[in-house]
């Protein structure tokens, strides 16, 4: 499933601070030139490094982490069997009830991943709106990885996600 939902320029949270550490990660290993901030806010340096990355991918150059280059980068991850830990800039960054947009779809997308290797979790609507049925999704998750069981997806549980989604083998 893809979606038109976009990260860009001027945009703030968790999920730019959490694609900005990926982004960093990929300089550190000489895929890309530009270090970020890792401050949550997607400016000219965030920009910069997400057109090196796109095309590093050959994905189409447009300085916006759509799905495609979200996508690519947390394979990245997975290829090089990264285990993240990342600390988030504010504790006003965060994803819960009522947020939505990519990071919102993405997280969406990777516990129903997740679900289908888990018997425990139920898949949910893959829309990019984090309503009901998301909260009970992340507190089944939070449940079932030791977390604390709010429904928001914070530092810790972003970093549950997409560990144990790249956990999963990749199908070829």
């Amino acid at each position: 499933m893809v979606t038109d939902l976009k990260i860009q320029r001027g945009d703030i949270g968790i999920g730019v601070n959490k694609l900005q550490a990926y982004l960093n990660l990929m300089q550190e290993r000489g895929f890309i030139t530009t270090r970020n901030l890792q401050d949550g806010v997607f400016g000219t340096r965030t920009q910069n490094a997400v057109n090196e990355w796109q095309q590093y991918s050959n994905l189409a150059v447009n300085g916006t982490i759509d799905y495609d280059t979200f996508t690519s980068l947390v394979n990245k991850l997975r290829e090089l069997n990264i285990v993240t830990n990342i600390p988030v800039a504010s504790r006003t960054y965060f994803l819960s009830q009522g947020s939505q947009g990519l990071s919102v779809f993405k997280m969406q997308e990777f516990l129903n991943e997740i679900a289908s290797h888990n018997p425990c979790l139920r898949p949910i609507p893959v829309d990019g709106l984090y309503g009901p049925r998301t909260v009970t999704a992340v507190q089944q998750f939070q449940y079932l990885y030791d977390l604390t069981i709010d429904g928001v997806i914070g530092k810790a549980t972003w970093d549950a996600i997409v560990n144990e989604r790249n956990r999963i083998p990749q199908s070829s």
